[in-house]
């Protein structure tokens, strides 16, 4: 019998692009945990709350130097990783690949 946990997390691996001051693209990988959020309780979460501020628990294996030049570390950190446009889009498109992916159908 197959087991389901709803409460469960797991990390998965975001890829980023981005642009440098020079106009040169940077791409890297870091690792984000994600929490597993069943559709009632999204549906329940206030207008305000994004879909990040729901699911993503951590980041790992990537800098975000602060303002005095200090790497961000704990909800610095995430807040940073969040409200970054290309790296925001790059969390959730690897939110929703991870739940889908794996579970469409084949054709």
């Amino acid at each position: 019998m197959f087991k389901l946990n709803t409460k469960r997390s797991y990390q998965q691996p975001v890829s980023l692009t981005i642009y440098d001051e020079q106009g040169k693209e940077q791409t890297g990988r870091f690792t984000a945990t994600f929490k597993v959020m069943p559709y009632d309780q999204v549906k329940e979460q206030p207008e305000d709350v994004t879909l990040l501020d729901a699911v993503l628990v951590s980041v790992s294996d990537i800098e975000v130097p602060g303002e005095n030049g200090e790497m961000l570390t704990g909800g610095a950190l995430l807040d940073a990783v969040k409200n970054d446009p290309a790296a925001s889009v790059a969390l959730i498109s690897a939110y929703h690949e991870s739940i889908t992916k794996k579970n469409r159908p084949r054709t």
